[in-house]
């Protein structure tokens, strides 16, 4: 991550290290079950991880106290942005168990306190949060649609998406949604395309 350090220049060496660390648990639990594409575990930092920072540049986080990452997978975005704003409370949600043990057990040994995972569906539950992050989960259109009951009032989705979201985007999500593209962030291959779509709502 040496080569993305203008990304890490204003957090401490505490979180930098646990960010490494996350990402050799993620890396050591992949070879018992499927977090990430196996394909992808060689460039696991470039292209799970470090897009997630530029998270830290984008508006708002001052008024957001919990935050619900929907279909979390390994864990991201949700493990890394827990790193990065350690006062916002996080709930990771994915509806397969193995997923969240495994998870849980990497928030345990990285002793995150504000970090809650649920194995559930977000169709099932009943509280609201101040924001919802998404990383490839559907279109995200119809993550907006699935995750909009669970919004607060000016509440905000912040999604990382893989294609052109912008061109997709309706024209009612549109007019509500900022788009960045992450190879305005970082000059790589693996950024082409890329972007993390912010609606508020």
């Amino acid at each position: 991550m040496e080569r993305f350090s203008k990304f890490l220049s204003g957090i401490s060496n505490e979180v930098y290290l646990l960010l490494n660390r996350y990402a050799d648990f993620l890396s050591e639990w992949n070879t018992k079950i499927n977090l990430i594409s196996r394909k992808d575990i060689d460039f696991l930092k470039e292209k799970h991880l470090l897009p997630v920072l530029p998270a830290i540049t984008l508006n708002g986080w001052n008024s957001i106290k919990t935050v619900l990452d929907v279909g979390t997978g390994g864990g991201i975005p949700g493990i890394p942005l827990a790193i990065l704003f350690p006062k916002i409370h996080f709930t990771l949600l994915d509806s397969i168990q193995k997923k969240t043990a495994a998870v849980s057990d990497m928030v345990r040994a990285l002793n995150l306190k504000n970090v809650d995972v649920v194995c559930d569906r977000v169709e099932h539950l009943d509280k609201t949060y101040d924001a919802v992050v998404g990383r490839g989960v559907t279109a995200f259109s119809d993550f907006v649609k699935l995750v909009r009951p669970r919004l607060a009032k000016h509440a905000a989705i912040i999604y990382w998406s893989g294609g052109d979201s912008k061109v997709l985007l309706p024209p009612w999500l549109k007019s509500r949604t900022e788009v960045f593209d992450l190879e305005n962030f970082f000059n790589h291959t693996f950024c082409e395309t890329k972007k993390i779509l912010v609606g508020k709502f």
